[in-house]
């Protein structure tokens, strides 16, 4: 058989090196995955929250219709 002769060592090496490839591969992933909930979940709360509680107060009568138009205005130039 012509060819390299993998000793135990080498197999434990090269083991490791599979193992730390992948558990690496599912770190960078998990990251990946948490950064970006994180980012949807931030954004959705700043950008719909003042909108919604606007929304809440024109429904329950608290605020006349100008009142409602002129604050969803602001709202949408702060974005």
């Amino acid at each position: 058989m012509d060819g390299m002769i993998i000793d135990n060592s080498m197999m434990f090496m090269m083991c490791m090196m599979m193992w730390i490839g992948g558990l690496m591969f599912i770190i960078i992933i998990g990251a990946t995955v948490y950064v970006v909930a994180r980012w949807l979940m931030m954004k959705s709360r700043v950008v719909d929250r003042p909108l919604m509680m606007l929304k809440l107060r024109y429904v329950k009568g608290e605020i006349s219709d100008e009142d409602y138009a002129r604050i969803r205005k602001t709202i949408n130039e702060l974005k």
